[in-house]
C-alpha cells in the first residue's frame, strides 16, 4: 500500500491546476491545460485529461471501478483507504492497494450535527506543513486537493472549474448525481467556500498563492457569458442532474447528537457553579 506523503515536493515551485467539476469547466479551454500539472477531483477526467485524482468515492469516480468507463491508467489517483475498503469489492481493492496512494483525515471526534460535513478533519495545521499522509478535508474534496498541491510543492495553486456555486441551473459541467444531504444547494456551496476561504492565508504563510481563474470576461454576468460561451463552443445550456444519491439519516442519529450536546450544556453548567 502506497501514502500520499511518497508524492510530497515532486513538483515543488510549480504551477498546479486543481481541477473542479463545476459549470463553468464546460466552456473552460482544456488546450490551456496541455502539459500542466493537474490534480481532478472526482470525475473532472470526463471533461479533460487530469495528471492526479483525488476523491473518497472511488467506487462513484474512478473509470476503473465504474460502468462502461475505459480504465485511464495514466491518472494517479489519491483516496482514503478505509473508505475505500468499505466501499469497493476485493478485487477492486486489491488493484486500489497496487495503484492508488491514500491519505486520512481523522485529526479528532467529529463535533457537527447529522447531515452537516465533519470537522474531523478540518485540521488548519495540516495545511500550515505536511503532516504525515494528514490532508485537510470539511466540506469539500476541493480542501483536500488544494492540500495536496500544497504538498506536492506548489508555489501557485489555481483553481479550474471550482465555482462553489450554480450556473444558469448547472451543478456540474457534465451529467452526474448530486449529494446534497439534505441541505440547499446555496447551503452546501458557501460550505465549500468557507473551508477554501479559511485555508487560503495560511497557505500563504507558506509563500503559496490560492487563485481562481475561469473563462468568464465580466464577474458582473457569469451567467449571461456562460449561456454565450455555451452557444459558441455548442455546448448545451443545461446539463440536468441525475438522482440525488444521498443517504436518509436516521432519526436516532438526530436524537443521539442533540441529546450529547445537551449533556454537554449541563455539564458545563455544573462546572461554572462549583
Amino acid at each position: 500500500m502506497k501514502c500520499v506523503s511518497e508524492l510530497y515536493n515532486l513538483h515543488v515551485d510549480q504551477d498546479i491546476y486543481v481541477i473542479g467539476t463545476g459549470a463553468s469547466l464546460r466552456v473552460f479551454p482544456t488546450d490551456f491545460l496541455e502539459n500542466k500539472i493537474t490534480i481532478g477531483l472526482n470525475m473532472a477526467w470526463k471533461s479533460l485529461p487530469v495528471r492526479y485524482g483525488i476523491t473518497i468515492h472511488p467506487d462513484l469516480n474512478v473509470p476503473e471501478f465504474m460502468h462502461n468507463e475505459k480504465p485511464r491508467p495514466e491518472i494517479t489517483w489519491i483516496t482514503k483507504y478505509n473508505k475505500t475498503k468499505g466501499l469497493v469489492s476485493p478485487e477492486q481493492l486489491t488493484y486500489a492497494e497496487e495503484y492508488f496512494y491514500f491519505f486520512e483525515s481523522y485529526g479528532g471526534e467529529n463535533t457537527q450535527a447529522p447531515g452537516q460535513p465533519s470537522d474531523t478533519g478540518r485540521v488548519l495545521d495540516w495545511v500550515r506543513q505536511p503532516t504525515d499522509d494528514r490532508l485537510y478535508m470539511w466540506s469539500s474534496i476541493s480542501q483536500a486537493g488544494v492540500n495536496l498541491a500544497a504538498n506536492l510543492g506548489a508555489k501557485n495553486i489555481i483553481l479550474v472549474g471550482c465555482d462553489n456555486c450554480a450556473l444558469g441551473g448547472n451543478f456540474y459541467a457534465h451529467k452526474q448525481h448530486v449529494q446534497w444531504v439534505g441541505a440547499k444547494p446555496n447551503h452546501r456551496y458557501q460550505q465549500y467556500y468557507d473551508g477554501l476561504a479559511e485555508i487560503r492565508p495560511v497557505l500563504k504563510e507558506r509563500g503559496i498563492n490560492l487563485i481562481s481563474l475561469s473563462p468568464f470576461l465580466s464577474l458582473a454576468h457569469l451567467e449571461e457569458d456562460f449561456e454565450r460561451l455555451c452557444t459558441e463552443l455548442g455546448q448545451p445550456k443545461l446539463v440536468k442532474t441525475t438522482a440525488d444519491i444521498s443517504k436518509k439519516i436516521p432519526a436516532k442519529e438526530y436524537l443521539k447528537y442533540y441529546l450529547n450536546q445537551f449533556k454537554k450544556v449541563v455539564k458545563n453548567r455544573l462546572t461554572s457553579e462549583v
